[in-house]
């Protein structure tokens, strides 16, 4: 679709990502549930811990009514990372699924990132990395602060055909009561998607609405967003963490090491991509 065809402005397809206030849910119920869903995905861990559900609605066209939410699947925490033995090894994995326990999108915190980024700028600075089952493309989502009045925003990129790409700023709302941000397009400068954290809610409800028709049928696009709104009830923790370390570090009282999960995502991916002759010429 031409941008010039592009409505943008309704709201063309929803996400809520509703995390549960205590464990007593039909997802985990059940002495061989886990069982269950490690049998269906080998990305489903022994160490994953169900947190909340996926609840989604999306219409295809303007002028027709948004359906009532749908549950679509469910969310897990890698619980031995989030939870290890010092709390400043903390590194926070969340994983998507559908309902039948088919993987959909893992987000990563990127400590490494976070320490170097903070160190530079003075302030605690968070980082992340999505990776999804539409694209082998590793999206980082990495936080900055843009302007005088040092506003949060955070930044990612998605590649389009032929090598073009499209740039995104989720930048946190001005006037807000809580936790909610804007996601404006670089082309046009129009906010395509908006995140509305919901006050009140024990567990925490966070509602991804994408307010662009490309973008909501652009699944890479979607899973980004659901994943970062997940992380926005763990980002008080993550900043905390990020403080407190820096400051140990400094004294020589605590020296942060990469898990090797993370180091992994650091390796060359030219090797993968790109024939030999290529690759001996870069």
């Amino acid at each position: 679709m031409p941008d010039d065809e592009r409505k943008v402005g309704p709201t063309y397809r929803v996400f809520a990502q509703d995390l549960y206030a205590t464990d007593l849910h039909g997802d985990e119920l059940g002495v061989r549930q886990a069982e269950m869903w490690r049998a269906k995905s080998r990305q489903y861990s022994r160490d994953a811990e169900i947190i909340g559900k996926i609840e989604e609605a999306q219409r295809s066209h303007h002028k027709e009514d948004l359906p009532n939410l749908e549950k679509t699947g469910f969310i897990i925490i890698r619980n031995s990372l989030w939870n290890p033995d010092d709390p400043l090894d903390k590194r926070l994995v969340i994983k998507l699924f559908s309902n039948k326990g088919g993987w959909i999108a893992t987000l990563e915190e990127m400590v490494g990132e976070e320490y170097t980024f903070s160190y530079t700028s003075g302030l605690p600075i968070t980082s992340f990395c999505v990776i999804t089952k539409e694209s082998e493309i590793i999206t980082y989502v990495r936080q900055l602060y843009r302007g005088s009045l040092g506003m949060e925003n955070f930044a990612f990129y998605i590649l389009g055909p032929e090598n073009t790409f499209e740039s995104f700023r989720i930048e946190r709302k001005r006037v807000s009561a809580g936790t909610d941000y804007n996601v404006l397009r670089l082309n046009g400068g129009l906010k395509v998607a908006e995140i509305d954290s919901k006050l009140g809610d024990i567990g925490g409800e966070f509602v991804v609405k994408i307010q662009d028709p490309v973008l909501a049928e652009n699944e890479w696009f979607c899973r980004i967003l659901q994943c970062f709104a997940v992380m926005l009830r763990f980002r008080d923790q993550i900043k905390s963490k990020i403080d407190s370390g820096l400051k140990k570090w400094a004294k020589g009282k605590h020296v942060p090491q990469l898990h090797r999960y993370e180091a992994s995502l650091l390796a060359n991916p030219r090797k993968l991509t790109l024939r030999m002759d290529e690759f001996e010429e870069v």
